[in-house]
């Protein structure tokens, strides 16, 4: 019995394992993807221009990774209310609009995190409302910045 429970441990493991690296590689649908022939500092600059003439709020950038990846952080106010409606504790999926950007090959490319995985991770009404809200916007923002 006891073999029996090991075993399938380590299969559960090892299908686990499988299951992760199947998921490892190209971006899927849960990213849009843009590449830019300016320099990943030069995005980041365009990224902050355009959300502050759009009245979003840029919460910033950093890089990470030594330096080879920049991580920009914006909120949609209209999307940032209806989540608020879900709740105080949905605030952890604020702010609405994750960023990076790396070279490769390069390019620069900016990889947006798509709003749609905050209804994903919490189905609400609210948090629905935000994607709608936030979606058509960062695609188009990611429409101008990339090349």
């Amino acid at each position: 019995m006891r073999q029996t429970i090991v075993a399938t441990g380590i299969l559960l493991v090892a299908w686990g394992a499988l299951a992760v690296t199947a998921w490892a590689g190209e971006p899927n649908d849960m990213f849009i993807v843009r590449s830019s022939q300016k320099s990943p500092d030069e995005v980041v600059a365009q990224i902050e221009r355009y959300a502050k003439d759009k009245k979003w709020i840029y919460l910033g950038s950093n890089k990470v990774k030594k330096g080879q990846v920049r991580l920009v952080k914006i909120c949609i106010r209209a999307a940032g209310k209806e989540l608020g409606k879900a709740g105080l504790h949905v605030s952890a999926m604020v702010p609405c609009g994750n960023v990076g950007i790396y070279e490769e090959k390069e390019v620069t490319q900016i990889s947006l995190l798509h709003p749609r995985f905050m209804h994903m991770i919490y189905p609400d009404p609210n948090v629905k409302k935000a994607v709608e809200i936030s979606s058509p916007l960062l695609i188009n923002m990611m429409d101008e910045i990339g090349d």
